[in-house]
Protein backbone atom coordinates (compact mmCIF):
# COMPACT_ATOMS: atom_id res chain seq x y z
CA UNK A 1 0.00 0.00 0.00
CA UNK A 2 1.07 3.54 -0.14
CA UNK A 3 -0.03 6.93 -0.99
CA UNK A 4 -3.37 7.73 -3.12
CA UNK A 5 -1.89 10.26 -5.66
CA UNK A 6 -4.19 13.26 -6.26
CA UNK A 7 -3.79 16.47 -8.65
CA UNK A 8 -2.89 19.21 -6.19
CA UNK A 9 -6.21 20.97 -7.55
CA UNK A 10 -8.18 18.06 -6.70
CA UNK A 11 -6.93 17.58 -3.42
CA UNK A 12 -7.50 21.21 -2.45
CA UNK A 13 -10.95 20.96 -3.64
CA UNK A 14 -11.52 18.04 -1.32
CA UNK A 15 -10.09 19.89 1.73
CA UNK A 16 -12.27 22.87 1.04
CA UNK A 17 -14.83 20.26 1.31
CA UNK A 18 -14.09 19.24 4.76
CA UNK A 19 -12.92 22.47 5.64
CA UNK A 20 -16.23 25.10 5.34
CA UNK A 21 -14.38 28.49 5.92
CA UNK A 22 -11.12 27.61 4.32
CA UNK A 23 -9.75 29.98 1.73
CA UNK A 24 -8.66 28.17 -1.74
CA UNK A 25 -6.54 30.39 -2.47
CA UNK A 26 -4.54 30.37 0.83
CA UNK A 27 -4.42 26.36 0.61
CA UNK A 28 -3.10 26.28 -2.80
CA UNK A 29 -0.86 28.35 -1.91
CA UNK A 30 0.65 26.57 0.99
CA UNK A 31 0.46 23.50 -0.99
CA UNK A 32 2.49 24.98 -3.96
CA UNK A 33 5.03 26.28 -1.67
CA UNK A 34 5.65 23.04 0.63
CA UNK A 35 6.17 21.17 -3.19
CA UNK A 36 8.53 23.28 -4.26
CA UNK A 37 10.16 22.25 -0.92
CA UNK A 38 9.44 18.71 -1.68
CA UNK A 39 10.92 19.12 -5.53
CA UNK A 40 14.27 20.81 -3.76
CA UNK A 41 15.13 18.02 -1.91
CA UNK A 42 13.63 18.97 1.73
CA UNK A 43 14.08 16.87 4.34
CA UNK A 44 12.34 15.77 7.56
CA UNK A 45 14.50 16.05 10.42
CA UNK A 46 14.39 12.23 10.49
CA UNK A 47 15.92 12.48 7.32
CA UNK A 48 13.33 11.13 5.33
CA UNK A 49 11.63 13.36 2.19
CA UNK A 50 8.73 15.36 3.52
CA UNK A 51 4.77 14.36 2.97
CA UNK A 52 3.87 17.36 0.61
CA UNK A 53 -0.18 17.28 2.12
CA UNK A 54 0.82 16.69 5.67
CA UNK A 55 3.93 19.36 5.89
CA UNK A 56 1.69 21.89 4.36
CA UNK A 57 -0.10 22.19 7.11
CA UNK A 58 2.32 21.31 10.15
CA UNK A 59 5.74 21.86 8.72
CA UNK A 60 8.67 20.18 6.86
CA UNK A 61 8.06 16.61 8.21
CA UNK A 62 7.57 12.94 6.62
CA UNK A 63 4.55 11.02 7.11
CA UNK A 64 5.88 9.19 9.62
CA UNK A 65 6.69 11.71 11.92
CA UNK A 66 3.56 13.75 11.35
CA UNK A 67 1.03 10.75 11.81
CA UNK A 68 3.15 8.13 13.94
CA UNK A 69 2.71 5.33 11.62
CA UNK A 70 5.05 3.77 9.76
CA UNK A 71 3.44 3.59 6.28
CA UNK A 72 0.31 5.21 4.39
CA UNK A 73 -2.35 3.46 3.88
CA UNK A 74 -4.53 5.11 1.90
CA UNK A 75 -3.92 8.30 2.42
CA UNK A 76 -3.49 11.30 0.06
CA UNK A 77 -0.48 13.06 -1.53
CA UNK A 78 0.30 15.50 -4.67
CA UNK A 79 0.71 12.90 -7.34
CA UNK A 80 3.74 14.25 -8.67
CA UNK A 81 5.50 13.62 -5.20
CA UNK A 82 4.49 9.88 -4.81
CA UNK A 83 7.32 8.65 -7.24
CA UNK A 84 10.22 9.39 -4.89
CA UNK A 85 9.57 6.20 -2.59
CA UNK A 86 7.89 8.02 0.40
CA UNK A 87 9.67 6.08 3.40
CA UNK A 88 11.06 3.48 1.97
CA UNK A 89 13.67 2.00 4.23
CA UNK A 90 10.83 2.32 7.15
CA UNK A 91 8.23 0.22 5.25
CA UNK A 92 10.79 -2.44 4.39
CA UNK A 93 11.19 -2.00 8.18
CA UNK A 94 7.68 -2.53 9.09
CA UNK A 95 7.19 -5.07 6.97
CA UNK A 96 9.32 -7.38 8.54
CA UNK A 97 8.25 -6.66 11.74
CA UNK A 98 5.51 -8.90 13.66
Amino acid sequence: MGFVPLSLRDYVRLYLKSNRGAKEADIAARLRSTFEAYKAGARCSCGEPIWVIGSAEVGHMCFTCITGEAYPSEDYEIAEACGRGWNRRRARGAESVG
